[in-house]
């Protein structure tokens, strides 16, 4: 038995029937909608304040600058900012001769940091006692669990690997390869 709508048509009524996508859409509910397609979204990014908010957030993630709020409350004498820029003149140093002798001057001066890849680097050093001192808190940082294979310096491997071969002390030697063995 026909429907009663479709007694005497084609059965084509020329609308068209729209789609989950389409539906979810005019009700805001769709998966496909995004933050940016929102104009209230948007205009809160644009302001001031949001991007004065990003800035300070983008630089405390990437180690650039404690935001003034937060530098008085976790860093009140600036020593953090001083640990900075020692050792960015340390790895900024023109040629090999340079570096070293800024390396020493970095660890005779301060506690050594827990930044992997500047510890890598100073595994490279010529006096043994900055290479123990990079060592020992190279296994520090691996014992806290802060030091994994993803996160590792890419170089840590080989660097480790050459302080086994080279090294005139059998300390260092052991040392090196039982890290190189847990790292990697």
């Amino acid at each position: 038995m026909p429907r009663k709508e479709d007694e005497g048509s084609s059965g084509f009524t020329g609308k068209r029937n729209k789609s989950f996508r389409e539906l979810d859409a005019q009700r805001g509910k769709s998966k496909y909608h995004s933050r940016q397609d929102d104009p209230g979204q948007q205009r809160i990014e644009r302001s001031a304040s949001y991007e004065k908010y990003k800035k300070a957030a983008d630089s405390l993630f990437s180690g650039g600058a404690l935001p003034e709020g937060l530098a008085a409350t976790f860093d009140p004498e600036g020593k953090r900012k001083e640990l900075k820029v020692a050792m960015q003149k340390v790895t900024d140093a023109p040629d090999r001769k340079a570096w070293a002798e800024r390396a020493v001057e970095y660890v005779a001066a301060n506690e050594l940091p827990d930044d992997a890849f500047f510890l890598d680097s100073l595994l490279d050093h010529p006096k043994d006692r900055i290479v123990d001192k990079a060592l020992a808190k190279l296994e520090l940082l691996a014992e806290e669990g802060r030091l994994v294979k993803g996160k590792a310096p890419r170089s840590l491997e080989q660097r480790l690997k050459s302080q086994e071969m080279t090294s005139l002390d059998s300390d260092v030697q052991a040392r090196a390869k039982t890290l190189r063995l847990k790292l990697f």
